[in-house]
């Protein structure tokens, strides 16, 4: 009898320098293949367990540009205290926004 793992693609958040982020995938990518983010960055895919090397590693931050683009693609209204390109706003002055 087979044991099947199933990944969801969705799920799977690669980090980079410590930052996560979004991808799209649609099959999991071959050890060593360039993979880019929605931010653009990008790197060769490597697949580790989280295991106590990742925790003592601390948390990864999220990609704050990936989380804008994913919410945007999705109809997410926006993080409070992002603009539009994911980055942190200037919550020091006064919103021109309308609620």
């Amino acid at each position: 009898m087979t044991a099947v793992i199933y990944i969801d693609p969705l799920m799977i958040q690669p980090v980079i320098n410590g930052e996560w982020h979004r991808i799209r995938l649609t099959k999991l990518p071959a050890p060593g293949q360039i993979i880019t983010m929605l931010c653009e960055a990008s790197g060769p895919a490597m697949f580790r367990l989280s295991d106590d090397e990742r925790r003592r590693r601390g948390i990864p931050r999220q990609c704050e540009r990936c989380d804008a683009i994913y919410r945007r693609e999705l109809g997410i209204p926006r993080r409070l205290g992002t603009d539009v390109t994911g980055a942190a706003a200037d919550l020091s002055q006064p919103s021109s926004a309308k609620y």
